[in-house]
């Protein structure tokens, strides 16, 4: 069970250290495509597409994996697993050594293993908003891994990992306790009106040019 805290004075369920294990990751989800909110879907999508860019983020997932600092990361993790399909080292870090500023990547790393002819794409989350964004990030990863699968000329295996803090907002709980309970009804991502006022403020900051 999780435990409230706080972020800026906004209330939030956290859970420390969830285990994800999903034997089957499909880009394409039924379920999720019902229940989705389509915003964060599609923009979710974009953050990790190569050369993404979006003028209310100061970086997103796909410049970090493509082009970080001039090296195209799935490149090489790629020609790593081609080289050695059993290493044990084919791992790419998204945040910076000495990073500034309060927006830090969620997603910080990422693990790919071909095991008996599977790739296995293994990740760590330092934060995730449960019910906002989840769902959207293991989108956005399963079409990675087939990606990197069909490069290495692998099966799809397994996507898991681990989150350090899992959380749900407080305008959130409610929809969450009736998605558990079994009802079916589209997401509205709420974060970016209600969230913390710094992330609201930047994000301003941003679209407006002021930052």
């Amino acid at each position: 069970m999780g435990r409230w805290t706080e972020d800026e004075g906004v209330p939030l369920l956290e859970m420390l250290g969830l285990s994800v294990h999903i034997t089957h990751p499909h880009s394409a989800d039924p379920l999720i495509e019902a229940i989705a909110d389509t915003t964060v879907l599609r923009r979710t999508q974009r953050k990790f597409s190569r050369d993404a860019d979006l003028p209310d983020a100061p970086f997103t997932y796909g410049q970090r994996l493509y082009n970080l600092n001039g090296v195209d990361q799935i490149d090489w993790l790629c020609r790593r697993l081609s080289r050695h399909p059993l290493s044990k080292s084919a791992t790419v870090c998204i945040l910076l050594p000495n990073e500034s500023g309060r927006h830090l990547p969620c997603l910080t790393t990422l693990d790919a293993k071909i095991r008996d002819g599977a790739l296995h794409l293994q990740f760590f989350f330092r934060s995730q908003n449960v019910l906002g964004r989840q769902y959207a990030n293991f989108v956005a990863l399963a079409g990675l891994q087939s990606d990197i699968a069909a490069r290495c000329n692998a099966r799809i295996g397994l996507l898991a990992g681990y989150i350090a803090s899992a959380h749900i907002y407080h305008f959130d709980v409610d929809d969450a306790r009736m998605l558990a309970s079994g009802h079916r009804f589209r997401l509205v991502d709420r974060y970016r009106d209600l969230g913390p006022r710094s992330d609201r403020q930047s994000k301003d900051n941003a679209i407006q040019g002021k930052g």
